[in-house]
């Protein structure tokens, strides 16, 4: 009866997306038609306030790829032997909407000398003198919001090199685009894209000289975002920590032209900015980079300072249970494990399914971590890098509830959206002068394998011993799978190495500053430890080998037992440069 309600449900939202698509799709093709238009284009007008650039910092390495001919963006490997990207076929249509959204231009301008700079700035003419033969999906509306917020953190750089005719032309593409913000904002796809159209046309209310009336429509749609999408303790209903980062650096730019022009933000703005940037210093490891859960990369150091400028460690707090996750702190050591439960509806397109999964880092090293989010390949490599195995806990072999809408029209419309998010995650937290304890659970193998997961971590008040507790328990009413194979697995950083000891008993993991931990585990019957290769994908959502620890078990007909331990062992090395 559950999955005919489901099924049910998601063929009449198809129904309506689909009807919502077809007018969509129907005004877009008036608005750029001939007739239509004229109700977008028009004269130029001046520009009085740029996006911060400071919170779009760019990557010199990234930059220089790409004056070489490597385009790699969201939604595919693209290598243009020396031909513009724009001259080239699209791996997809998302690689096609990342490049027409000009975030890559960032990076150009961090690059040494004058090539980016004169490629950024030829780039963004070229584009305006053929703004009315781009694709159809060039012209959505988060892209549109995108490359008005990415050019105009551009223009402090370029400005000196275009000369007055070609400032005629920029000035007018702007202008056009975000008058086209306006009429079509309100058709954005709901979630994140909804969010970045609203700031978009917020943003070029504060960019343009004629943009009060965009301005309060912008923020009127905005506020609408916050109370839908931003949760009480600030983080982003998508679970996601780079979302929550890429969306406050657009609250903060659209703050500092509010401030510019001396306009007070509502009540509800400043307050939600504060809890955002509350929660992103809560995601941080302690390489000063984010925790890889839900989609999200890890962003670099660059990127988040100036986010974060003045927040005080002290305020960062201990969890955030509205957003579902812990955060263990003890010495040098940090641990973030996810507690909640999965976001349901379009905020599932890009969530993982990973209960109680947990990354971990000492000092400026990360050892233990999550494979992180495909952003290149296919939807298969993005289905498995969503799926349990890819992170850091415990999945059965096979014969798992896939939570993944798949197949049919249903998953063609709606996406690869979670469709089992109702892990009934708990947790309960404890401290005292010893250390820290987490006793956390969910039921995600509840109908699968007739169990209810438990893990219990300890994290002495070092942070030099970190303890677990593995434990599935027949839970009520149900029969175990007995003898069903389930994986422990603990997937480590590219940089870190891994070399056996005890006679496979134990495994000593090596950081790159030169520290070691000893890894453990209690090897009962029908239990073994090895290592395994894997991936990461962490750093820009590109596949780098890596290795993980598995340790291998059945399941019993009673309570199934797994402990283990990682020690930390010292300096061992004298460190070494990371890739």
């Amino acid at each position: 009866m559950k999955a005919r309600t489901r099924r049910a449900a998601l063929f009449a939202e198809t129904l309506a997306l689909r009807a919502t698509d077809i007018g969509g799709g129907l005004r877009r093709g008036f608005y750029r038609s001939f007739l239509g238009r004229s109700l977008w284009a028009g004269q130029p007008v001046g520009l009085v306030f740029d996006y911060p650039p400071e919170l779009k910092p760019g990557n010199a390495e990234i930059g220089e790829l790409w004056l070489a001919g490597d385009y790699t963006l969201d939604g595919g490997i693209v290598r243009g032997l020396g031909r513009s990207p724009f001259d080239l076929s699209p791996a997809s249509e998302r690689w096609l909407q990342s490049l027409h959204a000009f975030d890559w231009l960032r990076h150009l301008l961090a690059t040494p000398g004058e090539s980016g700079l004169n490629v950024a700035a030829e780039t963004i003419l070229r584009w305006c003198a053929h703004c009315n033969r781009h694709p159809a999906a060039t012209m959505a509306p988060h892209v549109v919001a995108r490359r008005l917020m990415s050019w105009s953190a551009a223009l402090p750089k370029l400005r000196d090199r275009i000369d007055n005719h070609n400032i005629n032309l920029l000035l007018t593409g702007i202008h056009a685009q975000a008058r086209w913000l306006t009429l079509t904002a309100d058709h954005a796809d709901t979630g994140p894209h909804r969010f970045a159209a609203a700031a978009g046309l917020t943003f070029s209310g504060l960019m343009l000289e004629d943009g009060a009336e965009r301005l309060q429509r912008g923020m009127e749609m905005l506020t609408r975002e916050i109370k839908r999408q931003v949760l009480p303790d600030g983080g982003h209903i998508s679970r996601s920590p780079e979302r929550l980062a890429r969306l406050l650096a657009d609250m903060l730019a659209i703050k500092a032209g509010l401030n510019q022009r001396k306009i007070d933000a509502p009540a509800q703005f400043d307050a939600t900015l504060k809890r955002m940037r509350t929660l992103v210093g809560f995601f941080r490891l302690g390489d000063g980079r984010l925790a890889g859960f839900n989609g999200g990369l890890e962003m670099s150091d660059a990127e988040l300072h100036p986010m974060l400028s003045g927040l005080r460690a002290a305020q960062v707090p201990a969890f955030a249970q509205r957003s579902g996750y812990q955060r263990v702190s003890a010495g040098n050591s940090r641990l973030i494990v996810d507690t909640g439960n999965g976001p349901t509806g379009t905020d599932g397109l890009s969530a993982h399914a990973a209960p109680l999964a947990f990354e971990m880092s000492h000092g400026a090293d990360r050892l233990i971590v999550n494979c992180g989010s495909n952003r290149v390949h296919g939807p298969d490599w993005q289905l498995a890098a969503r799926g349990i195995a890819a992170h850091s806990t415990l999945a059965f072999g096979s014969d798992m509830d896939d939570p993944f809408l798949r197949h049919g029209r249903a998953a063609a419309r709606l996406g690869h959206r979670l469709l089992i998010n109702d892990w009934q995650s708990q947790c309960r937290r404890m401290e005292d002068a010893n250390g820290i304890w987490l006793d956390m659970s969910h039921g995600l193998f509840k109908n699968s394998h007739g169990v209810r997961y438990v893990r219990r971590l300890f994290v002495d008040s070092d942070g030099e011993d970190i303890r677990g507790e593995e434990l599935l328990m027949p839970a009520i009413n149900d029969t175990p799978f007995v003898g069903a194979p389930f994986f422990l697995r603990f997937h480590l950083h590219p940089d870190v190495n891994a070399s056996p000891q005890a006679g496979g008993n134990a495994i000593l993991l090596l950081t790159p500053s030169g520290y070691g931990w000893q890894f453990r585990t209690h090897l009962a019957e029908q239990t073994s430890l090895c290592m395994e290769d894997s991936v990461y994908m962490g750093r820009r959502g590109i596949p780098q080998r890596s290795k993980q620890l598995v340790i291998q078990s059945s399941l019993m007909r009673g309570n199934s037992v797994v402990r283990w331990g990682l020690r930390y062992a010292g300096r061992m090395g004298r460190g070494r440069r990371r890739r």
